[in-house]
């Protein structure tokens, strides 16, 4: 390992809902299975790096437990340093080779894997679906991330490109700056032919954007492999492995209900179904969840499942009849009980509400059904099998999570109670810094005062109030 391009480049992990426990089991009970509760699970990361992603679920789910895998030794170290400083018990880290899993390691009801299966060769490969087929518990899920085609051409051709001007560099600090001299080089001289110049500016300008990290080990590594879905869900299939749906909910519920019976002619099953719609959308990306072979899962949506979930959505008012949830969607209110239901989901944002208690807001379970099912497969709402329980109201002496506390103290980014990246400017760090549980508001005014920097403390005092809801409302305070 001493020569692992992850030891000499660092790769930070970053909360990503889509491998949630949560967001896995509710894709899973909408299609019939039976997943095992985020509270109470066993979960496997497999290419953790410093637990960026795992470390958060581990705090906010103290009854499950956690095992992140790394080939990165500096990574893993960092992982298990945040640990032992935030006291967490559920969590282990190790450094190894993905083929070292084995029975020693027990059995999971989760096993995500993200950045992974493309950038590594083709035995590992199938050493990585060996091991969630191997591991992963009968009513199981597995999240893989890979690169696909036919959208993954026009990165293909630009990482060739890449590859081609830092062939003969070996420092890596070398290769990402030579790498971003030609991106630049490529912006500036178009000589390309109008048909091609539009997309190969904006891929390049999509690469500028990335962080060193991201461009080193994902469009410089040594391995970059594209696949089209059919022969992912092959390869998966080979292994003992179905596909379940994607991660990515608001897409896959909307394709998977076709409410516009875009792809009615076709008769092939999920796999050619997939594909099509990636031909159709030129997916270059995807976030696939996988079960065991022998499950029956049922695709035939309808409303009267909603009642099994709960239901989040910014839900922000636009004008007097539209609201915009997430991802952009909106939803014109043309009916009194739609309106009172997004106001509900907006006000509890970003906590999850059950449909029992949205049932008020609609009058009659059928109708409730049919609000919350086109809101969901509209992409205007993210459905839940998890509460995400936190602080919603600021008490007399308010405490912060633990974990965002220490984050904010070398970053202005923190994890929330709902598994989302929050980003804080350095006054909000500071008042986070404060609230460990032990200062009412006119300590936490005078200790905020005399930080470096703050305003009057006249000014915190008036503002604090306001201040400290802000900070509830982003699920970053905790009973």
């Amino acid at each position: 390992m001493a020569g692992n391009p992850f030891n000499q480049v660092a790769y930070p992990a970053y909360p990503r809902k889509e491998t949630h426990p949560d967001r896995l089991a509710a894709i899973g009970t909408l299609l019939g299975m039976h997943p095992a509760p985020a509270a109470s699970c066993r979960m496997l990361e497999i290419g953790c790096s410093n637990g960026g992603n795992l470390l958060p679920m581990a705090y906010a789910l103290p009854g499950s437990r956690f095992l992140g895998i790394d080939l990165a030794e500096t990574a893993i170290e960092e992982g298990r340093a945040m640990a032992a400083g935030l006291g967490l018990e559920n969590i282990a880290f190790e450094a190894a080779d993905l083929r070292n899993i084995g029975a020693r390691h027990g059995e999971f009801d989760y096993i995500a894997a993200h950045g992974v299966y493309s950038w590594i060769p083709p035995d590992i490969r199938d050493s990585l679906l060996a091991v969630c087929r191997e591991r992963l518990a009968p009513e199981g899920i597995c999240f893989i991330s890979y690169n696909t085609l036919p959208g993954g051409y026009i990165r293909q051709m630009m990482r060739d490109m890449l590859l081609y001007h830092v062939r003969d560099i070996d420092e890596p600090e070398r290769r990402i700056e030579q790498a971003r001299w030609f991106l630049q080089f490529l912006l500036e001289n178009k000589s390309v032919s109008a048909t091609l110049s539009g997309l190969l500016e904006s891929e390049a300008r999509t690469l500028l954007k990335r962080d060193d990290s991201t461009l080193f080990h994902d469009d410089l590594a040594p391995v970059d492999h594209f696949v089209y879905f059919r022969d992912f869900a092959a390869h998966a299939q080979r292994h003992g492995l179905q596909f379940l749906g994607e991660a990515e909910t608001a897409k896959f519920l909307a394709e998977l209900a076709d409410p516009g019976n875009v792809l009615r002619w076709l008769d092939g099953g999920v796999t050619e179904r997939e594909q099509y719609i990636d031909f159709l959308r030129l997916n270059r990306f995807r976030q696939t969840l996988l079960c065991h072979e022998g499950i029956a899962l049922d695709r035939n949506l309808d409303a009267a499942r909603m009642e099994r979930f709960l239901f989040s959505a910014p839900a922000r008012p636009l004008d007097e009849n539209q609201v915009e949830g997430y991802h952009g969607a909106r939803v014109t209110l043309t009916h009194e009980a739609a309106r009172r239901v997004t106001a509900a989901l907006g006000e509890a944002y970003p906590a999850p509400v059950a449909f029992a208690k949205l049932l008020p807001c609609a009058g009659e379970r059928s109708a409730l059904e049919s609000i919350l099912y086109g809101l969901t497969i509209g992409g205007f709402a993210e459905i839940h099998v998890h509460a995400f329980p936190f602080q919603e109201t600021v008490t007399d002496k308010p405490a912060a999570s633990r974990l965002a506390r220490h984050q904010a103290l070398w970053s202005p980014y923190v994890t929330n109670l709902c598994h989302n990246p929050v980003q804080l400017d350095q006054a909000a760090r500071n008042l986070l810094g404060l609230l460990d549980g032990t200062r009412d508001h006119a300590s936490i005014a005078r200790d905020w005062a005399a930080t470096p920097g703050a305003p009057p403390r006249e000014q915190i005092e008036r503002q604090l109030p306001g201040n400290l809801q802000g900070l509830a409302k982003l699920a970053l305070l905790e009973g």
